[in-house]
């Protein structure tokens, strides 16, 4: 029996340490409900959740961008919506300023308002927004750029493909034109409108006019040489006088030739224009909208065209994990109702001009119907997106829980043990503390 060292009690002392030491691990455990609190603990698994808890973390937020993506988007077609009942409307007048019943005082009253529902088309496609950014004012479509300001590039659709391309103007956009001698003439139909005129010549003048600015002409000359130019250009202008033959305008005629893509375009794409307005459509969903309006016979001009400009809505967790929404410009000069110079290329003042307005806004309402379709496909593949990014989100910390959370029952008869432990541990301690004490029973003997 030995005084100077108690080795009974030194390992009571060790093992109640780490019993101790143990049990406080697990009151920790316990008492934040993560089975990982320090890199000790578990380096490998720490690693691991904070990797999966980064990516739950960006998953969230990339739902959250998806839904406001899905807001936008309805921002967007809310305003389409209103374009298309406009351009309802302004179809419903055409169709009434169709019906020859109707004097041209009658058909002018029509037009005031088609002119105004014009205007409220430019209006929505300018103020419609989110979050202070134009989204049909072509501020939030795809980027096209020209090197000269006599070919004005409006829309490119996300299938042409990225680079350089020639536009060749062949021929420029004309006005239907007329000269006529009204000297001695009581009473004109012009354009289909019975229009009376005074003996005295100014007020005769006066009095054509009056009546071909509503029919959306110019006059100029004299009486005996009065000439009748179409404010607008392109073959739906029309000029007729009693029953003359009529004189129609013209539409541009481009051509386009092969750049940066590469591609051979001949009788690969097709032209369709209206006055200075020229839309180039090819296979695959290939759409180039150009304004050729200020350009000569014989310009020569390159359009470029960027994968930019376009909202990037971030919809996933990681870089490049993005989806591109292109928000077509819309308004007037791209519906074909008006062209750049802000001149109407619709007129419901005549039967001819009205019932032409018909094919021209059947045209205008396919096009915002097909921008609307475009976005009803970006808002579904959104909610389905967020679908799985929220599956994504529940399974990863799923998994993250597996690894990093306590499990309270294990944890819990685990701390029970090593309380017991503790307190045997403890009780050992203090009987091992004592047997010196038998010593001095025997020094005492």
């Amino acid at each position: 029996m030995r005084i100077n060292h108690n080795i009974s009690a030194q390992l009571a002392n060790v093992s109640l340490k780490k019993t101790d030491n143990r049990l406080t691990a697990s009151l920790e455990r316990l008492s934040t409900g993560y089975k990982i609190n320090k890199a000790a603990d578990d380096s490998a698994g720490l690693a691991i959740s904070n990797k999966m808890r980064t990516q739950i973390r960006a998953l969230d937020q990339a739902g959250r961008n998806s839904a406001d993506g899905d807001s936008v988007i309805q921002t967007a077609e809310g305003g389409l919506i209103e374009l298309t009942s406009i351009l309802q409307r302004v179809r419903e007048l055409s169709v009434e300023a169709a019906n020859d019943t109707y004097t041209l005082d009658d058909r002018e009253a029509i037009q005031k308002e088609v002119d105004q529902m014009l205007s409220e088309i430019d209006r929505i496609s300018t103020t419609t927004e989110f979050n202070g950014k134009g989204l049909l004012d072509g501020s939030s479509a795809r980027t096209v750029m020209s090197n000269s300001i006599a070919v004005n590039p409006l829309n490119a659709s996300m299938e042409v493909l990225r680079g350089t391309y020639e536009i060749t103007v062949d021929t420029i956009a004309e006005s239907a034109e007329l000269i006529y001698d009204f000297t001695g003439v009581e009473s004109v139909y012009i354009n289909g409108n019975e229009i009376y005129l005074p003996a005295n010549a100014e007020e005769a003048r006066a009095t054509l006019v009056a009546a071909c600015d509503a029919m959306n002409l110019d006059v100029t000359g004299d009486l005996a040489a009065l000439k009748l130019t179409s404010k607008a250009t392109g073959s739906a202008q029309r000029i007729v006088i009693n029953d003359d033959p009529p004189v129609y305008g013209k539409d541009a005629t481009i051509t386009l030739g092969g750049g940066d893509p590469g591609f051979d375009p001949i009788d690969e794409y097709s032209y369709f224009a209206s006055g200075g307005l020229v839309k180039v459509v090819g296979n695959d969903g290939f759409e180039l909208q150009l304004d050729v309006l200020g350009a000569k016979a014989g310009d020569t001009s390159t359009v470029r065209v960027e994968d930019a400009g376009y909202m990037e809505l971030q919809i996933g967790a990681n870089e490049h994990q993005t989806l591109n929404v292109d928000f077509a410009e819309v308004n007037c000069v791209c519906l074909g109702l008006r062209d750049s110079k802000g001149i109407n290329l619709v007129n419901a003042c005549s039967e001819h001009g009205a019932t032409t307005m018909i094919s021209v806004l059947d045209d205008a309402i396919e096009t915002v119907s097909a921008a609307r379709s475009a976005l009803g496909a970006y808002q579904n593949r959104l909610e389905s997106t967020q679908s799985s990014l929220a599956v994504s989100s529940e399974n990863l910390t799923d998994a993250m829980s597996r690894i990093m959370d306590t499990d309270m029952a294990e944890a819990m008869t685990e701390y029970t043990q090593l309380s017991v432990l503790s307190q045997a541990a403890t009780s050992m301690l203090t009987q091992a503390n004592n047997r010196p004490q038998q010593i001095m029973s025997l020094l005492q003997g």
